[in-house]
Order: structure tokens, then sequence, then C-alpha cells
């Protein structure tokens, strides 16, 4: 059997059991790839809900940040545009970057690499004097480059009128080449999109966060990923009979044991996680060192609950690391199936922005200091 056989035959298993357990487990395996966090993606641009695979939203200080090239943008299956934010277009050294110098003829285009103009507050200027600073230089520029606010081009429907319901893959479905919101101190705040209200009464919402992307095939092994550390709840076995147990983890281990990335192979992943290895298979949350129960994916999501459980990362999305993974030859992120785990909503709270090895040392750390003061 193929290994595309094989996915399918995994995914229908996979969606059988869980409508089986019911109850939120269906919300919760559905934004595993259904939804993302908005990120740094301004509210405007942001399109809520949507999958992992849409166009994203990435800034050039991220594209350096992460010496990504321009071939390796192109993995942005869904599209992707790029910002170039406040006095990124203003730095003359800047245009002398060939990579940079593509993206300037691009700007408003509907290539898969696409760019904007954007003055908005960044890390580092909260009172958002560097975009006020770099917007008013740019007005200064003769003639105005750019100044066509960016928005959702109107599609039409069968019967032709107008309709905003634009798919969320591909740059030809936006227009427009700037975006600036600038806010903060006693200054009048600058908005590109204050008075652009569409028929529709909707902002343009057009992008995810790019630290958030995962192309098809990873979606399918971050499903499958997390799918499979579920199934070794201490519990599973009251809502799971044993030979279909059985059955779906050899189907799991098979096709993870054939998916491989830079980090290393999904099934050796998956076994040597804390969250398995702290009990022997038996499913745990390595920050509360306590066991998970499939009752913890049945109850609702809420803040409030102790028993929440969310996704976890080893490597937090807001470090906004972005990889090129040369083994499958495209563009990984936080959102990776290497990255992933599941524990209660409190831990996740409780580790931050640590990396988790990072965190197990900090927490270490505590206890040693917490030992001395007992003393």
């Amino acid at each position: 059997m193929s290994i595309f056989n094989h996915k399918k035959s995994i995914e229908k298993n996979i969606s059988s059991i869980i409508n089986k357990v019911g109850g939120g487990t269906i919300e919760k395996f559905k934004n595993i790839n259904g939804k993302t966090a908005r990120g740094n993606v301004p509210n405007e641009l942001f399109q809520q809900r949507t999958s992992r695979e849409n166009r994203v939203l990435i800034s050039w200080k991220t594209i350096k940040k992460n010496n990504l090239t321009f071939d390796q943008l192109e993995t942005f299956k869904g599209g992707v545009c790029v910002e170039l934010v406040n006095d990124d277009y203003l730095q003359q050294n800047n245009h002398n970057d060939p990579f940079f110098k593509e993206l300037t003829k691009r700007i408003g285009g509907n290539e898969i690499v696409s760019s904007i103009i954007c003055f908005r507050t960044e890390d580092g200027d909260p009172g958002a004097n560097i975009a006020r600073e770099s917007y008013e230089k740019y007005l200064e520029l003769e003639p105005l480059p750019f100044k066509d606010p960016i928005t959702r081009i109107f599609l039409k429907n069968k019967d032709g009128e107008s309709h905003q319901k634009i798919p969320g893959k591909d740059n030809k479905y936006w227009e427009g080449n700037i975006y600036y919101l600038i806010k903060g101190g006693t200054q009048k705040t600058k908005s590109s999109h204050e008075s652009l209200v569409t028929k529709f009464d909707q902002t343009p919402a057009l992008f995810n966060p790019a630290i958030e992307y995962a192309n098809e095939e990873v979606c399918n092994d971050l499903l499958i990923t997390l799918f499979y550390f579920f199934i070794h709840c201490h519990d599973i076995t009251k809502y799971i009979q044993k030979d279909d147990l059985i059955k779906v983890k050899e189907q799991c281990k098979s096709y993870l044991c054939k998916r491989n990335y830079d980090d290393g192979n999904l099934y050796d992943y998956c076994i040597n996680h804390p969250s398995l290895i702290y009990q022997k298979g038996i499913l745990m949350d390595p920050i509360s060192v306590s066991k998970l129960s499939v009752q913890n994916f049945i109850c609702p999501f809420s803040f409030e609950n102790p028993l929440s459980i969310a996704i976890c990362h080893n490597e937090a999305a807001n470090k906004g690391l972005i990889k090129f993974d040369k083994t499958n030859n495209y563009v990984v992120t936080a959102a990776r199936p290497t990255n992933m785990f599941w524990g209660l909503q409190s831990s996740n709270m409780i580790q931050q922005s640590y990396p988790l090895e990072e965190y197990f040392e900090v927490e270490k750390e505590r206890v040693e200091r917490r030992k001395k003061i007992n003393l």
C-alpha cells in the first residue's frame, strides 16, 4: 500500500474514532489544522479560523532572521505576502539587496510571493515612534510610490452578484499595496483602513501568520502525530475497543515510521517524547507530570477549567523561527509535528515561551533554590 493510500485509511479511522469519542474531542482535532493564532498579523488582515495551509503574512525582518531564500519562500504553497515594515522600504542598503529588489517589484502583485508596504508597531517600539517617523518620511517621497490600501477582490456568484467569500489561498484574491496603523501617545491615530468599510461591512481578512503555517503534507503528519499521542491516554480502552485500538496504533506507527524531517523520524519523536516516556507509553502532561485522560479532550475548552487540554509546543511559535526542511524541501514552522504535543492548558500557561527542555532546567533551578530556603 502506498503511503498516500495508507494515509487515507488512517485518516478514515481517526475520524471514526474521534466521532465516537465525541464531545470537545471533535473540535480539538478539527482545530489542529483548521485554525491558527493571530500571531503578528494585524487585526484587519487576519483571516480567522482558516486552515494552516492558507496564504500567510511574513515580515522582511523575519525572512532575514531565518536566512530564508526567495526559492524557499515559494514553498509557502498557499501564497505568501512579505511585509516591508516601517523603515524597511526607506533604507537604501535594502535596495542594494537583489532579494529585496525583487520583492519591491512584487508590491501589490499576485504571484505566489508578493509584498506590501506596512507602517505599524513592532516589538521594541511600544509608542509607535519608529512607525510614525517612518510613515512621515515615506509621505515625503515624490511621487508617492504606493498608496492604495489592500483589500479583498470581490467575486461574482452564479447570479452575478458580488460576494466576499474568497478562497483562503493565492495572492490573486486581494489588491492594493499598503497597510498602516499608527497609534500611541497623544498623537492622532493614522489608519489606512479606518474608513475603508466594504459593502459587506467586513475587514480585509486576508492572511494567517507565517509562523503558524503548515502545508498539506505537514498538516497530515501533525494530525496523525497528535492522534498517536491521544490514543495513549490511560483510559483510552473505555472509549475504543481493544482490537480497534491495536489496529489503529499499528497503522499510525507504520505511517510515522516512514515520515522523516530534519528534526528526525516522527515515530521516534513520539515514543521518545517526555509525554510518553515518563510512564512507559501512558500519555502524560510533562509539565504537571500527571496522566492525561480522554476526559481532558472531551471537556469543552476553558481557561478556568483545570481539565482543559491544549496543543503545546517544544519551541514556542512566538519565537518566530521558520526553517527550511531539507529532507522534505519545504519550509516548516513551529507548527511542525516534531514540535507539538498535548498538555493541560494550565501547564501550557506555566511553560510560557520556554522551550520544553529549557523549562525543565529552569524548574530544576527553582526546586534547588526552594530546598536551600527550606534549610
